[in-house]
Order: structure tokens, then sequence, then C-alpha cells
């Protein structure tokens, strides 16, 4: 049996889940990780939003790039080749001291994630079941990223930097073992479908925005949280703790998301989403206790994911063949990136509070602009599959 025919088993869905995580890189460690360099190798707080927009705007870009080649290129080999430099960047980041190394080295691992990344939507795109597949791999993400939250401040402490890095490598070699279930080329019976492709209007450009402006919001504090809990006297330990329970939050968040549905409409899920974590953020950074901090990590984490579900849903419905859905996941990583690009801006040496207007503001032109996009979409998308029921024999 291919890797085409078993596409649809639980062993293909496990390799790609894998392969997603991994193409994650530094992304759910980084307050933590930025913490232990600052504290271990001396890097400058504010050089270190530089560092982690570097890799994840690497990421974005590699990820629109290749998704446009996953119809041509030998997907097996192009993913094997991927882990391989993923794991090579992520060997030589152990040697690093300096940040402009640093940097060139997080821009590779980021570019090489990115492509991993094209490849795990391509192939789970050929997957029966879409929404279980994208929603086992939601899970499997916040998951691995509680584990990695969680276990990161006792690697930190007894192997420094390197060993995550080293970690890093490792689990980039481990899922390179599973590149022989994805199916090498783009199947030609999938190559039509919904006819040929309609040019993105407003609606579809206002939704890109929003991916941006939700990933800005919350990557623009997720940096500095590890920050802002050891400015409150907690532990690594403590802090690592509640960062991994904000992400199981998110998977809670997640799975809410699944059994509302629609019940709600699209709009309230956005304005309840955006709303809470502007009032979150501006609490965790104005707030001096624990209690306020735990919470908040854990509210704001957890709406993160209970939106993004509405979001890729409508983005799909927009555009069936996939594209502003790959669009979208470009614009999350160039949120992720600018969010910490723009703290580092404005935190200075150690003004959380700005780092958390910064935020808020993006979750308040979020929260305005999701009733244009919602409106607009209501109008678009209902005229639309009138048309095709129409033109159905």
């Amino acid at each position: 049996m291919n890797a085409l025919d078993s596409i649809d088993s639980k062993q293909s869905l496990g390799a790609i889940c894998l392969m997603m995580v991994i193409s994650l890189g530094t992304l759910q460690i980084q307050p933590i990780l930025g913490g232990a360099l600052i504290d271990q190798l001396g890097v400058p707080l504010n050089a270190i939003g530089a560092i982690f927009a570097a890799e994840l705007i690497a990421m974005a870009i590699a990820c629109g790039a290749c998704a446009l080649l996953m119809a041509r290129v030998d997907r097996r080999r192009f993913a094997l080749v991927a882990l391989l430099i993923l794991a090579a960047g992520n060997l030589v980041s152990t040697q690093l001291h300096s940040q402009a190394w640093l940097v060139v080295f997080r821009i590779i691992c980021g570019a090489s994630g990115g492509a991993v990344m094209a490849v795990v939507y391509a192939t789970a795109a050929l997957r029966r079941s879409k929404d279980a597949t994208f929603a086992v791999i939601n899970i499997g993400n916040l998951l691995w990223g509680m584990l990695l939250v969680t276990s990161m401040p006792l690697l930190l402490r007894g192997f420094g930097v390197q060993g995550a890095f080293c970690l890093l490598a490792i689990t980039s070699l481990l899922a390179a073992l599973g590149c022989w279930r994805i199916p090498r080329h783009y199947p030609d019976a999938q190559r039509i479908a919904h006819g040929a492709a309609r040019p993105f209007g407003l609606t579809s450009m206002l939704l890109i925005a929003l991916f941006a402006l939700l990933f800005f919001g919350h990557s623009a504090l997720w940096v500095y949280q590890e920050r802002i809990g050891k400015s409150l006297g907690l532990e690594p330990q403590q802090i690592g703790a509640i960062l991994g329970g904000s992400i199981l939050a998110g998977a809670l968040g997640a799975g809410l998301s699944g059994l509302i549905g629609r019940r709600l409409g699209l709009l309230f899920p956005q304005l309840l989403s955006f709303g809470t974590a502007l009032l979150a953020t501006l609490i965790m950074v104005y707030g001096d206790s624990t209690v306020a901090f735990a919470t908040t990590a854990c509210l704001i984490h957890m709406v993160w994911f209970f939106s993004l579900p509405y979001l890729l849903s409508m983005a799909a419905e927009l555009d069936p063949s996939g594209r502003l859905a790959g669009l979208g996941n470009a614009a999350i990583f160039v949120g992720q990136g600018l969010g910490p690009f723009g703290s580092a801006l404005v935190v200075g040496e150690g003004h959380f509070r700005a780092v958390g207007w910064l935020a808020a503001c993006a979750y308040m032109l979020a929260l305005t602009s999701s009733c244009l996009v919602v409106a607009r979409f209501r109008r678009v998308v209902k005229p639309f599959w009138q048309a095709l029921a129409t033109q159905s024999p």
C-alpha cells in the first residue's frame, strides 16, 4: 500500500501531526527561551523580539511560497530536506552566542519550518475528513506546546539554552522518519475542483488582515509573559506551569468552538474573543498578583483558539479552493512575527504596560474589523453558494 492509499490512516495522521508540531520551532516556548537567552547568554531584552520575529516572518514567507509549489514537487523529498535543514539549524544554534548569528540561524530554521508546514497542509487536504484532521492537528499543537512549556524550565536549568535547541534538533530528526507517509505527488484526480478560482476581493483581504491582527496581539504579549511573571516574583517552575496551563486552556477554547459551532452566529464569537483578550491583556500588565497573571494568561489563550476556527471556516467558504486558507496561515505567521518586533520597540528596559497597550490596540482594531468582515461575508457567501446550487445538474 502506497502513501496515497493509506492517507486516511491513523499512522499518516500521526506523521503529519508530528511534522506540524516540530515545524513550529520556538514558537510555543518563546517566553521561557527568551528569558533564558537574557539570563544565560546576556542577550539584550529588546533583542529578544527581533530574534523571534525574524524566525516567524521567515516561516510565514516560506510557508506561503512553498504552498504554491506543492502541486509540482516531490513532497516527500521536499519535507525530508526541510526537516534535515531544520535539525542542522537547531544544532548550530546550540553553539551561538551573538545576537546577529542567532537571527541568521533562526531565519534558516523558520524558513525550513515553513516549508514543512506547507507539506503538512497539502497532505492534510488529501484526507477525506478534513475538519477532523485539522482539529486533531490543532489539538496536537496545543498539547505539544503544553508539554514543552511545562518541561522547558527544568531542561534549561539542567542543560541551558543549548539543551533546548538540541531537543528541537532531535525531534526534527524523529519527524523525518515519518516522511515516507507523505504522498510524493499531487494526485491528478485532485487537480480539478470547484471550477476556476475566483479573484480575491475586499472581504478576503479584510479576513487575511484579521488573521494577522489576532496573532499580532497575542504574540506581542506572549513573548514577554515570562518576564512579566518574573517581575511578580514567580519562580521559573511556577511560570512554566502557568503558561503550560494557558496552552491547555487554548485546547479548551478550540473544543468549545467545535461544540458550539454556528449556534452563536459568526459575529458574537469574534466580539467575545477580541473583547475578552483586550480586557485580559490590560489586567495582566496592570495586575500585581499571581492570580491575575494566571487567570489572564489562561483567558487570552482560550479566546485565541476559540476565535480561530471561525476565521478558518469563513476562509474555506469564501474560497473552496483553499488558497485563502493558505494565505490566512501565512498572515498568521506574519502577525506572529510582527508582534514580538513591535513589542521590542516599546518594551525598553521593562515597560510591560506599553507592550500591553500595543496588544490592546491590535485587539481593538480587530474587534471593529470583525464586524465589517462578518457583514461582508454574509453578503458575499450566500449569493455565491446559491449560484453554485443553480448551476448543479
